[in-house]
């Protein structure tokens, strides 16, 4: 299954190190398919560039160990920014953080948050 997770859920991967998201993303990459649209990819280092410039090296670290597909630049939806990547990768769940989003779907796209991604839900 193709997963994407939202610039939240990543930064907080990156600088929360001793939360929940280890496993998070062990889960992700040992049974998954991680994707990252080309524009997250260049918003992330922005914002760690812009509010977090010591810590660039552990994204690009990140960026370096784990395996993921890019996902070429789509027409951004109302929805969700990512929301085009997200159908043209094939990708079936997005992991978020917005309580808004977490639990809906939108054009099969289903987005969790990450508790229930990791109960399976």
């Amino acid at each position: 299954m193709k997963v994407m997770i939202d610039t939240t859920v990543f930064l907080a991967e990156c600088m929360l190190s001793a939360q929940k998201y280890p496993k998070l993303m062990r889960k992700i990459v040992s049974e998954h398919k991680l994707v990252f649209p080309e524009r997250q990819l260049q918003e992330i280092r922005s914002l760690m560039a812009e509010y977090f410039p010591d810590e660039c090296d552990t994204v690009e670290l990140f960026f370096s160990r784990f395996s993921f597909e890019t996902a070429a630049p789509e027409e951004e939806s109302e929805a969700y920014p990512f929301l085009g990547e997200a159908l043209a990768s094939g990708v079936s769940t997005v992991i978020t953080l917005d309580p808004d989003m977490a639990g809906t779907e939108i054009d099969g796209v289903k987005f969790t948050d990450p508790d229930s991604f990791l109960n399976g839900g």
